[in-house]
């Protein structure tokens, strides 16, 4: 293929969960990452951004249908949702591989599974210990670093979050154009730490009346005269001189220090890197509703984000015969419920339209079913009865051969009526 190194020849099917005990289990320390990804996290912007996304994808539940129904009790859902390993839980899982994948480029989720080939556990591995290599036959394969021992895994044994690539195989992440402004941000906020610790000393000029003083021993005099007169219980105290001593405090223009303290530029340039609304990252948007906001970063934010999971799930976890029928989704009821009201108005419309049962009804609003499964039909319109009854009123009077016999009377079509003379 041209692209994948170090060709091997022989590996493993069956990868046994006491491997992994070396492995990170429920964080990414700062130590494991790069400096780059180090100095992002350093960043509140970055760090904000990051988890945001992070948390938002970890807190959906993900779903598989089949026909387009969601299928219960799916033994994947359990591992997704609720318990993956026995080390943690469905949640940290995809928290910590999504935050891997936005700051690394990619999140790996190793699927264990038993003699049988059943997926029995899914476990997340560090990126930085995960290569893509090629046999001698072609055929693509993982190998994993554990702490100095090598595991070989099939390449359909691991699922790869990637959100952003340029053909598939390696990695881009948002962190690589966002260099200069981490840098602005960096910088500007130096220079206000740097402001406020040396107090009158910040910004100022101490002159030694006919003294000649060597460069170390200038230097000398700073550092002494720093430690004595900056630092935060040092502001605004008293300075004692001399007459072989002369202080000149130095002005900073005040429109300076306003203009960093009001700079939006990087904060918008992160928010539009990651695709999120600069509400996200604390920047007021005017002439916009909650649930527009809303609407906006479930579409075209963490909807691109939940495609490249499910895209993936799809790839990796159903099989060639159930290809055609079975899909993973995301439940965004937890979004699409946060404007209670128009959430009611919505079940309303849907329930009087015959779109969704008094059951699925009664579910939306967080209440049980009916109890015998009367909830459990569909109600449309004609004084919204059943639909089966619907089909019975209109054609009783249709004959096999599909002509009518008599003619239906005005008041018979009027729904709940009584016709019937006494």
């Amino acid at each position: 293929m041209g692209i994948f190194y170090n060709k091997k020849e022989t590996r493993s099917n069956y990868v046994s969960s006491q491997a992994f005990d070396a492995f990170p289990a429920h964080s990414i320390p700062l130590s494991a990452l790069n400096w780059d990804e180090q100095r992002a996290l350093r960043s509140s912007d970055i760090f904000t951004a990051v988890t945001t996304l992070s948390k938002d994808i970890s807190k959906l539940d993900i779903r598989i249908q089949e026909n387009g129904v969601y299928r219960e009790k799916d033994y994947l859902e359990y591992l997704l949702n609720k318990k993956p390993n026995s080390i943690y839980n469905g949640t940290q899982l995809k928290f910590i591989v999504m935050m891997s994948a936005l700051l690394n480029g990619k999140g790996y989720i190793m699927i264990e599974r038993n003699p049988l080939e059943q997926v029995n556990a899914l476990y997340h591995v560090q990126t930085s210990r995960v290569q893509l290599k090629e046999d001698d036959k072609g055929d693509l394969y993982y190998e994993v670093n554990n702490d100095g021992q090598t595991l070989e895994v099939d390449y359909k044994d691991m699922i790869v979050i990637m959100p952003y690539t340029t053909d598939g195989v390696n990695a881009i992440t948002a962190l690589s154009s966002l260099q200069a402004d981490i840098n602005n941000q960096q910088f500007g906020k130096q220079f206000f730490t740097n402001f406020f610790a040396n107090g009158s000393s910040a910004g100022s000029v101490l002159k030694l009346k006919d003294g000649k003083l060597s460069a170390e021993d200038r230097e000398k005099v700073k550092r002494k005269w720093q430690e004595a007169n900056a630092g935060e219980d040092k502001v605004n105290s008293v300075i004692v001189l001399d007459e072989t001593m002369e202080f000149e405090q130095l002005e900073i223009d005040k429109d300076i220090l306003d203009i960093i303290n009001k700079n939006t530029a990087s904060t918008r340039a992160i928010a539009k890197a990651f695709g999120l609304p600069l509400s996200k990252l604390g920047i007021e948007q005017t002439n916009t509703s909650l649930q527009d906001t809303l609407n906006d970063y479930l579409l075209n934010t963490l909807g691109s984000y939940m495609k490249v999971w499910t895209s993936e799930l799809d790839f990796k976890l159903v099989h060639d015969k159930d290809k055609y029928t079975k899909s993973f989704v995301f439940d965004t009821t937890a979004f699409r419920t946060i404007d209670w009201q128009a959430h009611v108005e919505t079940l309303n419309t849907q329930l009087e339209k015959g779109g969704i049962t008094l059951d699925e009804y009664r579910q939306g609003l967080g209440l049980p079913p009916i109890p015998g499964g009367l909830g459990s039909k569909h109600r449309v319109d004609l004084n919204h009865i059943d639909l089966g009854l619907a089909d019975d009123f209109q054609l009783r009077e249709v004959s096999t051969n599909n002509q009518a016999t008599k003619a239906v009377s005005d008041d018979a079509v009027k729904g709940g009526e009584n016709t019937n003379e006494q």
